[in-house]
């Protein structure tokens, strides 16, 4: 995957070893896929991730390619909802892919002196991992809501554009949503 010299290349194999060392210790499985890349697959509560770590331009890059395919990414809703996730944790990238139906997930660590902690590895891997995980969901919500309203009228909260919760009619909080309220005899519902 990368060509330079054989310095560098000797210096990013190094750090790909060093990664495999922190995975090994944390007994998590990887397959090499180039001399300078990893790919693995990790469980969030959400998804699978298929995860690629490899090193470019003197950085560490964590992605999780095509997480999202075959959907129109390029919805106003959908676009306000990445950048105010991109806005909110600045380590995280979303990028859309060039036929404007993929999503992919990246996050990057700059390698001073070739190195990089166990500390540092944790941490960016883990937002990764965690930031796609919850953000999946919503994604989610956002891709197939029925009512289609315009993003101009969505309601977003600093915590990922969650919904506001909803609080029944006897003054109890319900997580039950419009979709799965049990249908009372006689009542019209609308089917999607």
């Amino acid at each position: 995957m990368n060509s330079g010299h054989p310095e560098s290349e000797n210096s990013i194999r190094a750090i790909i070893a060093q990664i495999k060392t922190y995975l090994d210790s944390a007994e998590i499985r990887y397959h090499d896929i180039a001399d300078d890349a990893i790919e693995l697959y990790m469980q969030g509560h959400n998804l699978t991730m298929h995860v690629v770590i490899y090193v470019h331009n003197n950085h560490l890059i964590f992605r999780i390619p095509g997480f999202i395919r075959n959907i129109d990414m390029l919805r106003s809703d959908i676009m306000q909802f990445l950048m105010q996730v991109m806005n909110d944790i600045l380590d995280i990238r979303f990028e859309i892919g060039k036929d404007g139906k993929s999503l992919s997930a990246c996050c990057q660590h700059i390698l001073e002196d070739a190195m990089m902690t166990r500390r540092q590895f944790d941490l960016a891997f883990m937002v990764l991992i965690h930031i796609v995980d919850d953000t999946y969901p919503h994604l989610m919500k956002l891709i197939y809501r029925s009512d289609a309203a315009p993003a101009e009228n969505q309601v977003t909260t600093d915590d990922f554009a969650e919904e506001p919760e909803q609080v029944g009619s006897d003054g109890d909080e319900s997580d039950e949503n419009e979709d799965f309220v049990p249908i009372k005899d006689g009542e019209n519902r609308k089917i999607n």
